[in-house]
């Protein structure tokens, strides 16, 4: 999966999650209903639909799609 279709995911799951409009500059400063409940939501079903396993450290700072691609893509490039 490369980073456009991960990006595409992320934003499809994104936005049934918060249920409103979402694009890939997304994040939790920019969103409406993204907060820090919706965004656990968002990080858990973005590691199901993509096979990832995100640092429990690093969610704090995976508030966006770009930060969550960002991680997404070196989680598989590292397996």
């Amino acid at each position: 999966m490369n980073r456009i279709e991960i990006e595409a995911k992320l934003v499809e799951i994104a936005g049934k999650v918060l249920k409103t409009s979402i694009d890939a500059t997304s994040d939790a400063g920019n969103t409406p209903n993204w907060d820090s409940l919706r965004h656990v939501e968002i990080v858990f079903a973005a590691e199901e639909a993509l096979d990832v396993e995100f640092p429990e450290d690093a969610l704090t700072k995976l508030k966006g799609i770009q930060a969550l691609a960002d991680a997404a893509v070196a989680y598989l490039e590292a397996a």
